[in-house]
């Protein structure tokens, strides 16, 4: 298979960004959100339809606007939810509870979806230390250091990729049956 120089480009933006995100564990409500993130390309935080759903909530404020995330994806908002209560754990397992608001979206995720964008980030005054997994907010003139993990990007192998690969596996095998031989 062969890409477009531009192709390239824009799958290497991608995965740079995929790379960069540091997920965090939260819950809102009793509802936990395992796999919530912090998005520093995008301006604001997100909550995605599953998660509304699951949380029975009605929309605080109606909006019309799109969002655009990491250069390529572009979603429309669905609403406005303020004053939103997140509870997260830091590293001596205290809990921590911030506030903030998040636009919906609807993504069409099959699993419950928050992401903390830079407004969000920016009132907690948070900095993120990809190599330490880590995310240090401060609150009430308190630091609080939350941790996080990273997600490898999954790469899809094209048919030709496993048909060569297969090729290459059954060539080393009968090389290394005729020197055993």
């Amino acid at each position: 298979m062969c890409l477009s120089r531009k192709a390239l480009e824009e799958s290497k933006k991608s995965d740079e960004w995929f790379s960069s995100l540091q997920y965090l564990r939260c819950n809102i409500n009793d509802l936990t959100i395992p796999d919530s993130f912090l998005d520093t390309g995008s301006e604001f935080g997100a909550i995605n339809d599953l998660a509304i759903h699951a949380l029975g909530w009605k929309i605080d404020e109606p909006s019309d606007f799109a969002i655009k995330r990491n250069s390529k994806h572009i979603t429309d908002s669905l609403g406005w939810y303020t004053d939103v209560l997140v509870t997260l754990k830091d590293k001596e397992n205290k809990t921590v509870t911030i506030i903030g608001n998040f636009v919906r979206i609807d993504n069409g995720e099959p699993e419950p979806m928050l992401f903390l964008g830079m407004s969000n980030i920016r009132k907690l005054q948070g900095t993120s230390e990809l190599n330490k997994n880590q995310f240090r907010i401060k609150l009430h003139e308190k630091t609080y250091v939350i941790p996080t993990y990273s997600k490898n990007p999954i790469v899809k192998e094209s048919p030709k990729d496993t048909e060569s690969s297969k090729t290459l596996d059954s060539d080393s095998s009968s090389e290394e049956l005729k020197k055993n031989a």
